[in-house]
């Protein structure tokens, strides 16, 4: 498949209409029809209904597929800059990491540094901890944020960030930290039933009885949000996750007891000619606190 047909594919989903997209692409309508049937040839589905004066109407497919592209188009960018740029050239910088920690950390920090490093592009992606290092390796990066110190070829790995991990509750009715055993008193929401922090830090880690859930969200930040519009409700998250909304008074942030702490490791290329930063990152923890 063509790279063209999947930026076409991406604008059709956008503005599903032949005429501004024909102009966009610098073709005709009836060739760019032409390459819509074909592509809906290549893959087997129907991409679009077509409604006449009034465009196109994506299909799930073709939104699915759009989301896709735009992924796979973001990897292809960030791999040619990659291939055009030497190796000891200090002007980027590939990190790849979990969400929230990237948005809520990581990034903070590089509003404040990035005047120190006028000519530095920071290049961030985003993946889930448990990929980290895969992405880190597969996609040739020059550093990574991982849940575990992992003996990786090629690369030092080293403690950069503790996750301080607690019971997040509304304010207007704070957790007891000396009744907690008393869990049914709560409508507990969390992640997944695959990954699930409530279980990992009450249940195994702390010895209590397993909560009643009332709510499963794969999104730390939206729990936290619902936590703080909905009394008598809690979850366990990390504090980096709702730091802003705790210092704000809209949550309140229990920690947890002995041993609730996770530690987060930063792994880089051993060669990689960034030292000085390489330093300034291993401070992240320092910066936050």
């Amino acid at each position: 498949m063509e790279l063209k047909n999947l930026e076409i594919l991406k604008s059709l989903v956008e503005d599903p209409h032949m005429s501004r997209t024909s102009d966009r692409f610098r073709m005709t309508q009836s060739a760019l029809s032409k390459r819509l049937q074909s592509l809906e040839a290549e893959l087997g589905v129907r991409l679009f209904d077509r409604r006449g004066p009034r465009g196109l109407e994506p299909t799930p497919a073709a939104r699915e597929l759009a989301r896709m592209a735009e992924q796979l188009l973001l990897s292809w960018d960030s791999g040619l800059r990659k291939i055009h740029q030497h190796q000891d050239e200090p002007e980027h910088f590939g990190i790849v990491g979990p969400q929230i920690f990237m948005r809520e950390v990581l990034l903070p920090w590089w509003t404040g540094r990035n005047r120190a490093h006028p000519g530095l592009c920071l290049d961030v992606h985003v993946s889930a901890l448990s990929r980290v290092s895969f992405e880190l390796v597969q996609a040739g990066l020059d550093a990574g944020i991982l849940e575990h110190q992992e003996d990786l070829s090629d690369f030092i790995c080293k403690p950069v960030f503790t996750e301080q991990w607690g019971i997040v509750s509304h304010p207007g009715a704070p957790m007891d930290p000396e009744r907690r055993t008393s869990l049914g008193e709560w409508s507990w929401c969390t992640l997944s039933s695959q990954t699930n922090p409530v279980d990992e830090w009450l249940v195994r880690r702390q010895k209590m009885a397993p909560p009643v859930y009332r709510l499963y969200w794969n999104d730390l930040a939206a729990l936290a949000g619902f936590v703080a519009s909905n009394p008598k409700t809690a979850t366990v998250l990390p504090l980096h996750t709702c730091k802003k909304t705790v210092e704000a008074g809209a949550l309140r942030f229990t920690p947890l007891g002995k041993g609730s702490n996770r530690t987060l490791y930063l792994a880089w290329r051993r060669s990689h000619p960034h030292k000085k930063f390489i330093h300034e990152l291993l401070k992240l923890g320092e910066s936050y606190s």
